[in-house]
């Protein structure tokens, strides 16, 4: 019970440093050089494949620790791209794991929806599959943005996508998403009912 507490507080702060990445990064390079910023990111990949394996998310833990793999190797080369090119990681690992969820059994969407509702019928486990896929394809986008910001945009450019815009992307297909799917649903659910009419009809 003790060690909860600083585990939960650790995984906040590894949460707003992951947030704030692209801002930090933006004014750390007019302080430090480049390989303290990478160091300290390197740093914070791995304290959060240890709080991973702390609560037995072994595959998280493993995709973490590819990443900070991924993300030292970058560096031997440039530590300039390596720093900027983490969100492009970022995008591609959650493509990546949004993508194995379709084959896995259950999408990932498909496990948020289960938390509020165990008991889903066929149009919901349909709409949660196509959902994952939608997701799939922002996070690609978003990379392939990310990708080009991190080659040829400056670093005040790299740093309003990364760091505002693409989180306000997520923020409209996040809520956006729920009146389209009310709306969905609602039509699905007409249909259902104008091919299935009620033939119980009070007597007369």
């Amino acid at each position: 019970m003790s060690w909860s507490i600083p585990r939960r507080i650790t995984a906040i702060v590894v949460a707003i440093l992951g947030i704030l990445y692209p801002v930090l990064v933006y004014f750390g390079l007019s302080s430090y050089a480049p390989r303290y910023i990478l160091l300290l990111l390197l740093a914070v990949i791995i304290v959060r494949a240890a709080l991973f394996v702390a609560s037995k998310k072994y595959l998280q833990a493993a995709m973490a620790l590819s990443v900070a793999i991924i993300v030292g190797s970058a560096g031997i080369a440039s530590e300039i791209v390596a720093i900027r090119f983490y969100p492009v990681i970022v995008a591609a690992t959650l493509a990546a794991i949004f993508t194995v969820s379709l084959f896995s059994g259950m999408p990932i969407i498909e496990r948020f929806a289960r938390l509020r509702e165990d008991d889903l019928d066929d149009y919901a486990r349909v709409y949660t599959r196509n959902l994952t896929k939608v997701w799939i394809g922002f996070f690609i986008v978003n990379g392939v943005i990310a990708a080009w910001t991190a080659l040829y945009a400056s670093l005040e450019t790299w740093t309003l996508y990364n760091g505002l815009i693409s989180y306000i992307l997520v923020g409209i297909l996040f809520v956006g998403e729920w009146p389209v799917r009310k709306w969905m649903r609602a039509r699905h659910d007409q249909k259902i009912k104008s091919q299935n009419p009620r033939t119980d009809q009070e007597p007369v």
